[in-house]
């Protein structure tokens, strides 16, 4: 192996290197493209490359070969008007295309007229090449990613940063289609070898996989597509720091390799296998996530065995390391640490398999020449092209899903020599042949047809008509007819140059010329949405199904589904039993269903009308209510002392105020059309949340600012002794953060509860959250800057022993769970409950590890009135006996009427209520 870094490969401004974003070799080898941050599209001879194979580099250059004028591109192209993301030859080697985040692709052609084209205005040197644009096509909305064309041609697929993917005729190219089925940007796409599917990655953290097939009887661009399998489990932690998804699908068809996946928490590049799209296994190599991918394009025996084979794989991406893969062992051929300055953001081989380049955002290209056989033997290439002959691979028509069955139907009329009916010139069959048969004496011997003219041919059937319609007479087959020899022939791949562009520079579009880039779409009048603002695309057209169940949904049943899977989500994140004690707005605990009960409650007990509207009107609002909108800006403000350790010369004390103002960062999905139901804050996120922290200390306005890679729910300013120490604020998934009020720098690691939080409260020196799912946390807060640790009292505390405890069961078998209407700690940290349902008062003993009942609000019918307190007992005891006597008022629970002659009942629950008090 022999690694080629040549000081003049790659792309350069002003004498500086610039980022060199990807590279392409065409069909036969011999020409290399490439395109990078300069703008520029720059056309290289892969022979003068490879010459310095056999040339040890010593750093004197001038006496190497080629001679140095050669040591250059042959063309650099700069018709794009930013920065270029992708280049790609056709599979026939005629044209190239190259995108640009000026929203554009380019279509360039070798044009042989200009060869002794003399040096141009603001050249350097005279191109030795001249490439023409022949097309610009313009659809995308924001930069091009990755571009891809099909094996035969026929298609050419651009996807990128708008969450389009955009469909084009690889003959007229003229737009075809465009689907908007992701929910983030799009930032690769490949072909299946075989034509038959193509796949997309994208930052939603889904590879979807398309099946596309061409009508029969219509014309060139009349294709169908379909959404076959949308692939999530190895995505749904990878990182969205990835500038390229680019994928690879293996030279048998069998495999498509994608970059930027997880193992665990260990970046990986899985592989997805075709047919049942699983991705159990996962390249694990890479330190940084990887984000490119490519197949070598030949075949190689596996151990000496001619019908086992390996393919070749090369992965690399942030951590400047190529890795080389093989099937035939699990780890891999070679990993080249740091072979590069920086990133690795495409990698491309040549057409024999033996020579590998790869651009580098450091603006190096680098080549890896392979010795002969040293990756292994690789297998001819007919024997390759039978491997896709078993997918189809040179059947155009996909009327039926890829199935055994229509492959052995299309074999049997093959050997039939059926020719579909068809207004076209008839084509010409070569027998297919099947390598696996061999001839045996056990087996029948089928004679030859006697004379062309005992073939059978359905174009001469007679055809008449009847009633306006098309009669066609079926043929006669007798018995003597003969069935033609299956024979075993030499399998040869043709590749058929198409003329393009040549026969369509001068015939104008049926539709006019504007369709030529923009394309068209009819749409019946009635079905147009006219709250949607977008209409350019065919999403509409294709068979999308959410679960891959089979089942065709349409946007209607899309948005339902999304606002019931959302309710449900909402319910859990934000119980109804916990609305009293949360300082969250009370409008995101209207989502449960409990509010219904509690309504048909009120509505049973009086003499409403039409109490359906009551129903309707409360699910539409809580549908409604969006957590984008009611966390989109938070604001606290706090009036303190100022520390004296920021104050050490101050003479007397002013008082200070402080505000911290939290702005989230908008999400992904911000449209109706969302169809994406996984919830979570860091899927969905875009821009970072910014934390602006400003004060008015000494009469002078003091703020800093910062930012943070999560939606804050929570900010909460913790003033102990009068002192503004700290601000705390937590996730939508309960990521807790402590930074310091004064400098805004970090006291203590993240803490990750994994629970979002309904309440945040701090007491003293203690800080006690408490999670949608029942678990009340409590820290101990660090003593800056003598400690900075944070401290926890006890293992997290479940409320559900007190609140299962007290289950109602109403007639209708529904479960209602009593609401907690207060918590508080003491000030040893102890956390003090009160349940609205019995008034009941109970203490977490940390010694017994259990919930005791310290208040029984049973003993309260012997108690005529209360006197409140200041601790934390008495607080609570205060806050039950109102509780109680308002439920009394209100004929929710009854009171004792104790015999008057006598008070032995009353005096003696008076006393063990004041036991009870005592024993706290």
């Amino acid at each position: 192996m022999h690694i080629l870094k040549l000081p003049w490969l790659g792309h350069k401004a002003e004498g500086k290197p610039v980022e060199c974003y990807s590279v392409s070799v065409n069909a036969d080898g011999s020409r290399l493209a490439s395109g990078g941050l300069d703008g520029n599209v720059k056309i290289w001879d892969t022979h003068t490359i490879l010459q310095f194979k056999s040339v040890e580099i010593d750093g004197d250059f001038d006496r190497l070969l080629p001679p140095k004028p050669q040591r250059r591109p042959l063309c650099s192209m700069s018709r794009h008007n930013g920065v270029v993301t992708s280049v790609k030859f056709s599979p026939d080697g005629r044209f190239l295309a190259s995108g640009s985040d000026d929203k554009i692709v380019l279509i360039w052609e070798k044009d042989e007229s200009m060869i002794n084209r003399p040096k141009q205005f603001g050249e350097a040197e005279a191109d030795m090449e001249h490439w023409t644009v022949r097309k610009r096509l313009v659809a995308h909305d924001n930069d091009i990613q990755d571009i891809c064309w099909s094996p035969d041609g026929s298609l050419l697929v651009t996807v990128g940063l708008d969450r389009s993917i955009m469909i084009w005729s690889g003959k007229t190219f003229e737009r075809i289609k465009r689907y908007d089925v992701h929910q983030s940007m799009v930032k690769g796409i490949v072909f299946d070898p075989a034509n038959k599917f193509f796949a997309t990655a994208s930052d939603d953290r889904t590879v979807r996989i398309f099946r596309y097939s061409k009508k029969l009887h219509e014309s060139a661009n009349n294709y169908e597509f379909q959404i076959e399998h949308v692939v999530f489990d190895p995505f749904k932690k990878s990182p969205l720091t990835s500038y390229f998804r680019r994928m690879s699908w293996s030279p048998d068809g069998q495999n498509i390799a994608v970059p930027n996946a997880t193992n665990g928490p260990v970046p990986s590049v899985a592989i997805i296998k075709r047919g049942n799209w699983s991705s159990e296994v996962s390249l694990i190599g890479h330190e940084a996530p990887c984000e490119v991918c490519s197949f070598s394009p030949r075949l190689f025996e596996s151990d000496g065995d001619k019908d086992n084979f390996d393919t070749i794989l090369a992965t690399g991406g942030q951590d400047r390391t190529l890795a080389i893969w093989s099937t035939k062992q699990a780890k891999p051929l070679l990993v080249a640490h740091e072979i590069t300055g920086g990133s690795i953001t495409d990698i491309c081989w040549d057409n024999t398999g033996q020579s590998l380049f790869f651009s580098c955002v450091d603006g190096s290209i680098t080549c890896l020449a392979f010795e002969k056989e040293e990756l292994g033997i690789p297998i001819d290439q007919e024997l390759m092209y039978t491997q896709l002959h078993k997918f189809g691979k040179d059947r155009e028509s996909n009327v039926f899903p890829e199935s055994i069955e229509q492959l052995e139907l299309e074999e049997k009329a093959e050997k039939l020599d059926v020719q579909p009916i068809s207004d076209k010139k008839p084509k010409e069959i070569t027998p297919r042949p099947s390598p696996r048969i061999e001839s045996s004496p056990s087996m029948p011997t089928m004679s030859p047809l006697k004379s062309d003219t005992q073939k059978l041919d359905i174009r001469s059937q007679k055809i008449t008509m009847k009633n306006g319609k098309k009669r066609v007479a079926p043929l006669l087959l007798s018995a003597s007819t003969n069935t033609p020899v299956l024979t075993v022939s030499k399998v040869t791949k043709k590749f058929k140059v198409s003329s393009k562009l040549s026969h369509n520079n001068y015939l104008l579009p049926r539709l006019g010329v504007a369709t030529a880039v923009r394309g068209l779409k009819f749409r019946a009048q009635e079905n147009v949405n006219p709250n949607n603002e977008d209409q350019d695309n065919d999403n509409d057209d294709m068979n999308f199904d959410m679960g891959n169940e089979g089942g065709n949904l349409s946007v209607v049943t899309l948005k339902n589904q999304k606002r019931k899977i959302k309710r449900v989500v909402m319910e859990s994140k934000y119980p109804n039993h916990f609305k009293l004690i949360s300082n969250l707005s009370e409008s995101l605990f209207n989502h449960s269903l409990f509010m219904k009960h509690e309504m048909s409650k009120i509505i049973n007990s009086h003499d409403f009308q039409n109490t359906s509207d009551l129903f309707s009107g409360s699910s539409a609002t809580a549908d409604t209510h969006d957590e984008d909108i009611v966390f989109a800006v938070l604001v606290s403000s706090i009036t303190h002392k100022m520390n004296p350790l920021y104050e050490l010369d101050a003479t007397e004390v002013q008082p200070v105020k402080s505000i911290i103002e939290v702005r989230n960062g908008a999400p992904w999905k911000e449209d109706e059309e969302d169809i994406d139901l996984e919830y979570d804050d860091t899927f969905d996120f875009q821009d970072p949340t910014s934390v602006i922290v400003s004060n008015d200390k000494n009469g002078e306005f003091h703020k800093y600012l910062l930012y943070f890679p999560f939606k804050i729910q929570h900010c909460l300013p913790v003033v102990i002794n009068g002192m503004l120490i700290y601000y705390v604020i937590v996730s939508f998934t309960g990521t807790l953060t402590i930074f310091l009020a004064e400098s805004g720098s970090l006291v203590t690691p993240n803490v990750e509860i994994g629970s979002n939080l309904i309440c945040l409260k701090q007491y003293d020196k203690f800080l006690m959250g408490v999670t949608s799912s029942g678990l009340i946390h409590i820290w101990e807060l660090p003593e800056f800057p003598r400690t900075r640790n944070l401290k926890i009292l006890t293992p997290p505390i479940s409320l559900s022993a007190i609140m299962n405890a007290n289950l109602k069961i109403e007639s209708d078998s529904m479960i209602i769970s009593p609401n907690v209407k207060a918590i508080e700690l003491d000030k040893n940290g102890t956390p003090y409950v009160l349940l609205d349902d019995t008034n009941d008062v109970f203490k977490y003993s940390v010694d017994l590890m259990i919930w005791v009942k310290v208040i029984d609000s049973w003993y309260y019918n012997s108690i005529d009135d209360i006197t409140p307190c200041k601790e934390i007992l008495g607080y609570f005891q205060h806050l039950s006996y109102q509780a109680f006597k308002n439920d009394v008022q209100r004929l929710k629970t009854g009171k004792y009427i104790f015999n008057e002659e006598t008070k032995e009942l009353k005096d003696i629950m008076n006393q063990r209520h004041n036991e009870l008090m005592h024993c706290k």
